[in-house]
């Protein structure tokens, strides 16, 4: 599984490393899960990201997630997570299929600084981590998010 960053600014050396550290202290070998980033900012390489599905948690601007959390890119995450806990990712999104959508309000975002990422070095306000709606094992990505909060 990956855990897809893009930062607003950029991400210091060695953040990526120490995270992936301990989440395979967490979840062993057996389950490879890996942190990707892109080195700053950039519309198109997200829309690809996101297009091609392989990702099981994202971690994006807050700006952009505004944008585009109305639109259904992301799983709510109120079975997993106390919503009161993270009132900055409760937010409206379409929810359902293309012929019976509606708008829902739940937790759908965690911002990065209740995370592991603060600890290792990445500070950077306002970025916010979603299990993106095509992810391969959702049950996983809220596993692995579950961990990522745990300081």
């Amino acid at each position: 599984m990956t855990v897809f960053i893009m930062p607003k600014e950029y991400l210091p050396d060695g953040v990526t490393t120490k995270v992936q550290e301990k989440l395979t202290e967490k979840f062993g070998e057996d389950k490879k899960i890996v942190i990707n980033a892109s080195p700053m900012y950039n519309d198109q390489k997200l829309i690809v990201e996101i297009a091609a599905g392989g990702n099981g948690v994202l971690i994006l601007p807050k700006e952009t997630l505004v944008n585009m959390i109305k639109q259904g890119p992301a799983v709510q995450l109120d079975e997993w997570f106390d919503a009161a806990a993270y009132p900055e990712g409760v937010m409206e999104s379409e929810i359902g299929d293309s012929k019976n959508l509606k708008l829902v309000k739940g937790l759908f975002a965690i911002p990065v600084e209740k995370t592991i990422f603060k600890d290792a070095g990445y500070n950077e306000p306002d970025m916010l981590m979603i299990i993106p709606a095509n992810a391969p094992d959702q049950e996983l990505s809220a596993a692995v998010m579950k961990e990522l909060i745990k300081s």
